[in-house]
């Protein structure tokens, strides 16, 4: 990441004037009334919602899945709560992803267009925003910090964030990994969401290597928008991931909300590259990925030298290389939060299940590199993934 000067303020903009300072304690108070309010009503949600009937025209299960899937362009602006119980430790470069999770996350999101949108991340003392603009630049916003940062181009492997959490991006994510009919659609009773009478979409996935036991989804019968998803393991009666609209409108925002905030006097700036995650991968000299692991074909382009996705659907994996210092603390916090040692070949790994989600750390000693491995799938998967991966090196495949 590269800090750009400011013409006329050098590396750092400092010096805030009191009318600035005004103007974003203001903002800031009024985003937070907003929170606390939204939270009030949340609160009060479930028994006021039990006495308010649900009438909804009934839609096939494959056909509120195509409306679903075909939702984008939909337009809306509203408050959504993501709830996360996976209980996934804080694993180094893994922080942010373990708090979406396990945790509560609060969102705020205006939604214009797929390529024009807004994500705030409320949470007590830690607010940021994310924008999107239409010419593939996204911006980040660190209330807290008072930091800009620009992120230009598109990253071809990222991690998740808090703005994949709003339930129309989620939705739409794991259903376009369904592959019915081999993964069987059912249709659930409807549900009053955010003011909306939803019906209810069940998904089932068929393979028997994916620790996901069923994705719930509601949405607006009249657009597809999703308005609830739940995640759930096999087995497993409750969700682990739950995210749910608490207010919505089905209306354009206003542009100017989606325009990022300017850089003024006592705002840091800083700009980034996605495209250079390759880059700098490849200059670790992290080695190539195998083009197969654990009978499962790399897919998603092969051009990124140290990460990978393998699979498709439900029962994917992705492989990071990570440099040997992070891999080994990784796999030390893995193995202080409940994960098994392993015994590879020319190596040795260290797994940890959550029930939904398995990560792995290998550390394989022929090559001397570390691996991240991470999917919703069984330990014995990653295992075997992990074993074809520590028998790879360069010219020789697994």
């Amino acid at each position: 990441m590269v800090r750009r000067a400011i013409p006329g303020h050098g590396w750092w903009v400092a010096a805030p004037n009191l009318l600035n300072q005004t103007v974003v304690r203001r903002e800031a108070l009024r985003r937070w009334l907003l929170v606390g309010a939204a939270t009030a009503v949340a609160a009060g949600t479930p028994v006021a919602l039990r006495a308010i009937p649900t009438r909804v025209r009934d839609i096939p299960p494959d056909q509120l899945f195509q409306l679903v899937r075909g939702s984008a362009r939909q337009p809306y602006q509203g408050f959504a709560l993501s709830t996360g119980t996976a209980g996934l430790p804080a694993l180094p470069q893994l922080t942010s992803v373990s708090r979406l999770l396990s945790g509560q996350t609060q969102l705020r999101a205006w939604y214009a267009a797929p390529d024009r949108w807004r994500v705030d991340t409320l949470n007590e003392g830690d607010e940021h925003g994310l924008y999107a603009g239409p010419d593939g630049q996204q911006t980040l916003w660190d209330y807290g910090a008072n930091q800009i940062t620009e992120v230009t181009g598109t990253a071809p492997v990222r991690l998740p964030r808090a703005a994949d959490l709003v339930p129309p991006d989620l939705g739409r994510r794991l259903l376009g990994d369904a592959r019915p009919p081999t993964d069987r659609l059912t249709a659930l009773p409807a549900k009053r969401i955010a003011s909306i009478s939803a019906p209810g979409l069940r998904v089932t996935p068929s393979d028997p290597q994916s620790t996901l036991g069923r994705v719930d989804l509601w949405a607006d019968p009249a657009t597809g928008l999703p308005l609830q998803v739940e995640v759930a393991a096999k087995g497993v009666p409750t969700p682990v991931l739950s995210t749910r609209f608490l207010d919505l409108a089905r209306t354009a925002p206003d542009p100017a909300v989606l325009v990022p905030p300017p850089v003024r006097t006592g705002v840091g700036f800083t700009v980034t590259n996605a495209p250079d995650l390759g880059g700098a991968l490849s200059n670790l000299g992290l080695g190539q990925l195998p083009h197969r692991l654990a009978g499962r074909c790399r897919t998603g382009g092969t051009a990124l030298t140290g990460a990978g996705q393998y699979g498709t659907g439900f029962a994917s994996f992705v492989v990071l290389a990570v440099p040997r210092n992070t891999g080994f603390d990784m796999m030390r916090t893995m193995l202080h939060a409940g994960g098994v040692a392993l015994d590879l070949p020319r190596g040795d790994a260290v797994l940890l299940a959550t029930g939904l989600l398995s990560v792995m750390g290998v550390d394989s000693h022929a090559v001397r590199r570390t691996y991240l491995l991470a999917g919703l799938v069984g330990g014995d998967l990653l295992h075997q993934a992990g074993t074809d991966l520590d028998a790879f090196w360069a010219g020789r495949p697994a």
